[in-house]
């Protein structure tokens, strides 16, 4: 592919991976002369590459007209503008100072941060004027796989950040002369760091013995805890709770179930959930005719847990992620679980790594709770 447009000629060549690097062809005092524009081609299997290499084709061109400008000025003795000798981590003071000028300390925090990401990855004097496409390319690399902070690897938001931030940098550089385009626009960031969901929370075995062994702080809401319980030991939600009927709960062949109309599935009641069933001879109606209002049912559980020194505070989304890791800590199947609770594999993924961050390898003789 070639563009001919004056003696200057910009040309492409193929790389790896199907793509193209962009350079100037051109003589100059009577030696052929081959640049590097730092600019790539990516193979056209995409709108989005599509629309990638046409702002790429733009600036290449951008970057022969400079070119050609510049021998011209050269050849009729015009003063021609120098490269900038600004170093990257000048850039970086730069944009540290603009931001703490606005008064916003927190994202300076974060800029000081990136900084040392940057100095640990080429350093700090690298010209932003050599920073290409390459470099950035490399960057994202280096947060993604390598980088470790003081405490450790960096986190995926963190490393999120860091790319963002160090983008403002050099728009900021744009903005002021010092480079004519942003290279991290033609890097593929979302594709290699993406937001990490926070690990979902749970009570262990102890935990769940601790809440047994605390009595309700109020006496009078004696439900409160009863469908708390049950929630840990049946994944019902705070709404499947309000709604459960003493009909909903059937016992064939010795087999009790619960049916959650929610999920359209049922799910089987032990000896350990069913206790934490209100005592009644009249099963007719709602199971906890005396639960209290929501905000009553958060202020009595926030105190119920602290009694039994747990320091999550506790809600049924907790009660029925405890549910799922009861049943894979003690080795039911992925697929079991999925399909008797109706979750999607993406969700599963989800409780796969909240198991595996507790660090429990086998402890099944832990999970038989009396």
């Amino acid at each position: 592919m070639t563009t001919q447009k004056s003696h200057i000629t910009l040309k492409y060549k193929d790389i790896d991976n199907g793509k193209k690097s962009a350079y100037l062809d051109y003589y100059k005092d009577g030696k052929r002369i081959r640049e590097a524009l730092h600019l790539y081609l990516l193979p056209e299997t995409s709108k989005r590459n599509i629309a990638t290499n046409k702002r790429t084709m733009k600036e290449a061109e951008a970057a022969r007209a400079e070119k050609e400008n510049e021998l011209l000025a050269v050849r009729f003795g015009i003063e021609t503008k120098e490269p900038s000798a600004m170093r990257i981590g000048e850039a970086i003071d730069e944009y540290e100072k603009i931001t703490l000028d606005k008064g916003d300390t927190s994202s300076a925090c974060n800029i000081r941060s990136m900084k040392k990401a940057v100095d640990a990855y080429r350093g700090l004097e690298t010209k932003v004027v050599d920073v290409d496409e390459s470099y950035c390319d490399g960057f994202v690399d280096f947060l993604h796989k390598s980088y470790a902070a003081q405490f450790g690897k960096i986190s995926m938001t963190s490393a999120r950040t860091y790319i963002y931030l160090f983008s403002s940098t050099l728009n900021k550089a744009v903005a002021d002369g010092v480079i004519g385009v942003n290279p991290l626009r033609f890097v593929n960031i979302h594709g290699r760091i993406t937001r990490e969901r926070p690990l979902k929370k749970f009570l262990t075995v102890d935990e769940i013995r601790s809440l047994m062994n605390t009595p309700c702080p109020v006496m009078a809401r004696p439900q409160v805890k009863q469908a708390f319980m049950l929630s840990i030991f049946t994944y019902l939600s705070f709404a499947d709770v309000l709604a459960l009927k003493w009909k909903d709960i059937k016992t064939d062949n010795g087999r009790t179930t619960i049916e959650v109309h929610s999920r359209k599935s049922s799910i089987p009641l032990t000896s350990v959930s069913m206790r934490w069933l209100p005592e009644t001879t009249n099963h007719r109606g709602l199971v906890f005719k005396g639960l209290p209002k929501d905000t009553e049912i958060r202020n009595i559980l926030l105190q119920w847990g602290k009694n039994a020194g747990i320091v999550q505070p506790l809600n049924f989304r907790l009660a029925q992620n405890t549910f799922i890791y009861l049943l894979l800590i003690t080795g039911t199947d992925i697929g079991t679980v999925s399909c008797m609770l109706g979750l999607t594999p993406k969700t599963m993924k989800g409780y796969m790594k909240m198991v595996a961050a507790s660090h429990i390898e086998d402890k099944k003789e832990t999970v038989e709770i009396e």
